[in-house]
């Protein structure tokens, strides 16, 4: 009865004001393992009575058993020995614990052990076994470093201007290569999309920094659901998070702040394809080798004998000459060369001139001067023979005009001779003192005369060039049918009879030579027509009779170029062998009915196929035929009148020579890199701007809030920290940030007190030292809980008191 009544008595003083401590929450298991911890302190309290009676043996015992007779004291025990002990659910280091931002923590509680209480009581704290020694933080160095020099607000304006940045390099990239040869594709693709994600992950570093000040901002300010709250933190992290509608009505600013983190990686995809490819002509104006040009000045210099050879093959010369004697007698003064007629390898060239209608290439060209697969072209300038050509007759009826003084041959044919009012559509006189070959009736090999000397003083001698007199009949349009004969309708308005002549004129030329996929084009862009080859004017029906075969007078006969004047004969025949052979081709009559053709005329391109009329500015064509003859010479650059464009003085011969450069505009087809400049800019300027806006809500929250944050771990540990990080010096913050020198402390997750006095523990984040975590060798429970099968809680709980509790002390009942 009295155990009872002090029973009570002790569960009143418990319950005295000041000496309760303030409820703090406790698993359930704690909670169970509390209230039957608290049933065996009430009955050690009972039997404290007892004990204290023992303690001393001059004090009568409180309890009898009974009045069956006096009882017998028992045996004395010896004396308790009661201890002072410091308890502490801290290690003596983590209760000396300071750092330089915090004091020391409160001091210790001193209680008293005895073997009893050890028995009934929970055990003061021992640290886990293994555990590493707490210790002491300090801030690391590095840490110190760079919260002295960098404050967290300008990460923001750090990857924004880095986003920038890199897409400035990636435009100028690009930029560098539009129109390059497409070389490394893969590569370069490559490396624009490194740059490309650089730049967009910089714009979504800087919107994610400005995002976790709108969240902050957001939570500080309104109520929301827990749900709400983990959506909005993870919203830039999680993309179900963003489907929370709640957050979009309580924080829209972050969440369209998230959605743009979200689209970012369209920067990459969007500006995937500004970089292509496809043919492109890109020409550039350089020197370019082997470029050829004429001077005739060569063959006035050419001394013929002497078989010049170039690369092993003889000079070529446009003129075939005989002599007047052996060469024996090449030192007497009797003894020159006079003109025979052109050379063989000149017909040849002259010949595949007309027939191409163009004139002749040489095969490799284009390789040799613009080099692989290169188009090129280039300017050449030279003097050479020409054609000037005057209109003297045009329609039916007109009166044929004078050219330069010599008469129209009507003696040959008169204009009325073309169609309508004649038959002919076509009739060139172009022979009339032409040079006679032989030059004299009775010759031995190689011209040489049979008598003399002395020679008849114009043996030889070029009088004049023949004029060429051209008439032809006009169409209006050459393809389509003509009539046939004067009984055919239409044959008088289908007709137009045209005249003109055409002089032989030293010539300046300019010419554009245009190589293309290796086909040679050229132009003549000028002629200056500079003097007539020799201005002298024909005699009709005045013979010479100076013994030679050639009757042809000319006036004024002191302008006749003869053989004894060598470099001027020799230049000015070589004109005229080129003339002569472009004579032999255009000299001739085509007549009506039947088109009945006595000329070489139509395997040129002065007639056209389809009536065998002459074309419709023949005028502009026999110049052109002309020169296409002069201009197939560079097709066999053995001919001693082609010459290096670069030096004129030396004869090219079948050879290249890389040093002889001329100006040139070479250009290549091929595959080059295109830079779709505004579809970049399209994309980068819409990102941009979006993540400077984005920063701008940052900023706004940082100014609304006066310092920056973040949602990494400690920042959140920071605000929902336990009992066990209140070590740290959490007060201690960057100016304008809640960033704090806490960086460098070890921590971890496990069982950390939960109250340096009453010795409980729960699970959460402490510093290293104070949290017991698993080890390995610990086999974990297969239940989730790691509590294992719920049958075995009961004697998991009553081991789990008494397993750190001292064993009970041996004494004896003296029995």
């Amino acid at each position: 009865m009295k155990a009872i009544e002090n029973a009570t008595a002790t569960k009143a003083a418990r319950n005295v004001p000041g000496q309760n401590r303030p409820p703090r929450p406790v698993s359930p298991m704690s909670r169970r393992q509390t209230k039957f911890s608290r049933r065996i302190l009430v009955a050690t309290r009972t039997l404290s009575p007892i004990t204290r009676g023992l303690q001393n043996p001059n004090q009568p015992a409180a309890l009898t058993f009974g009045n069956h007779g006096q009882h017998q004291p028992r045996p004395r025990p010896s004396p308790l020995q009661l201890d002072s002990y410091e308890y502490s659910n801290y290690t003596p280091s983590q209760s000396e614990f300071s750092t330089p931002y915090t004091g020391g923590f409160p001091p210790k509680k001193q209680v008293r052990i005895d073997s009893h209480s050890a028995l009934l009581s929970s055990p003061p704290y021992q640290p886990p076994p293994g555990r590493p020694e707490s210790y002491t933080y300090h801030p690391p160095g590095h840490i110190a470093v760079y919260q002295k020099w960098w404050h967290p607000s300008w990460n923001m304006y750090f990857f924004l201007f880095a986003g920038i940045a890199f897409a400035m390099g990636h435009h100028f990239f690009y930029k560098h290569l539009d129109g390059s040869e497409a070389t490394n594709q893969l590569r370069m693709l490559r490396y624009g999309a490194a740059l490309s994600f650089l730049s967009k992950a910089s714009l979504a570093s800087a919107v994610i920094l400005a995002f976790r000040q709108r969240v902050w901002m957001t939570v500080r300010r309104k109520m929301l659901t827990l749900a709400a709250v983990d959506s909005l933190f993870a919203a830039a992290e999680d993309m179900s998070a963003i489907f929370n509608f709640e957050v979009f009505k309580q924080a829209r600013v972050a969440m369209v702040l998230a959605l743009y983190i979200w689209c970012t990686p369209l920067v990459v995809i969007l500006t995937s394809d500004t970089l292509g490819v496809r043919p492109r002509t890109m020409s550039e104006d350089t020197m370019c080798p082997n470029i050829r040009t004429l001077n005739f000045t060569q063959e006035a210099d050419n001394q013929w004998r002497d078989g010049h050879k170039i690369d092993g093959l003889y000079g070529l010369s446009v003129s075939l000459w005989n002599a007047t004697m052996v060469p024996e007698n090449f030192t007497d003064p009797n003894f020159f060369d006079y003109w025979a007629g052109p050379s063989d390898q000149f017909e040849q060239i002259a010949t595949f001139a007309a027939f191409q209608h163009k004139p002749v290439g040489r095969d490799e060209a284009s390789h040799e001067i613009c080099g692989m697969g290169y188009n090129c072209t280039f300017t050449i300038n030279f003097t050479g023979p020409g054609y000037k050509c005057t209109e003297l007759a045009n329609g039916v009826g007109s009166t044929v005009k004078d050219l330069r003084g010599a008469k129209w041959p009507s003696e040959y044919f008169k204009f009325s001779d073309l169609a309508p009012t004649g038959n002919f559509t076509y009739y060139a006189h172009a022979s009339e003192g032409e040079y006679s070959n032989p030059q004299l009736n009775e010759t031995l090999g190689g011209g040489v005369p049979k008598t003399g000397p002395p020679f008849p003083p114009h043996l030889g001698a070029l009088r004049t060039e023949p004029i060429l007199w051209i008439g032809y009949a006009e169409v209006d349009n050459t393809t389509a049918t003509q009539p046939n004969s004067t009984a055919d309708p239409g044959w008088n308005a289908a007709y137009t009879p045209r005249a003109f002549g055409c002089e032989h004129y030293e010539t300046k030329y300019e010419v554009l030579f245009n190589y293309t996929n290796q086909i040679q084009n050229t132009t003549v862009k000028r002629r200056d027509f500079l003097q007539p080859v020799i201005d002298t004017t024909i005699d009709r029906g005045n013979d010479a009779n100076d013994l030679t075969m050639d009757n042809t007078t000319a006036i004024p006969e002191s302008n006749y170029i003869l053989p004894t004047d060598v470099q001027r004969y020799r230049k000015a025949m070589a004109y005229h062998s080129i003339g002569t052979k472009f004579r032999y081709f255009v000299n001739g009559t085509v007549e009506q009915p039947g088109f009945v053709a006595n000329t070489k005329a139509l395997q040129t391109k002065l007639i056209d196929e389809h009536n065998y009329l002459g074309v419709s500015n023949l005028m502009e064509e026999v110049q052109s035929f002309y020169e296409d003859i002069i201009i197939s010479m560079f097709s066999n650059p053995r001919f001693i009148s082609v010459v290096w464009a670069n030096d004129t003085s030396v004869k090219t011969g079948p050879i290249t020579n890389p040093q002889q450069k001329h100006p040139c505009t070479r250009e290549r087809t091929d595959i080059r890199y295109d830079y779709h400049q505004g579809q970049l800019w399209a994309v980068y300027s819409v990102a941009i701007f979006l993540a400077i806006i984005g920063v701008a809500f940052g900023v706004a929250a940082v100014w609304e809030e006066g310092l920056v944050r973040n949602t990494r771990f400690s920042s959140i540990v920071a605000a929902t920290r336990g009992p066990g990080l209140e070590k740290l010096p959490w007060g201690n913050t960057v100016p304008g940030s809640d960033h704090r020198p806490v960086a460098g402390a070890r921590v971890g997750y496990g069982l950390v007190p939960t109250d340096p006095h009453a010795g409980g523990s729960t699970y959460g984040f402490g510093l290293e030292g104070d949290v017991k975590q698993r080890s390995r060798e610990e086999q974990p429970s297969r239940t989730p809980t790691g509590l294992g099968s719920p049958f075995n809680r009961a004697s998991r709980r009553w081991s789990k008191l008494t397993s750190n509790s001292p064993p009970p002390p041996n004494t004896s009942d003296g029995r």
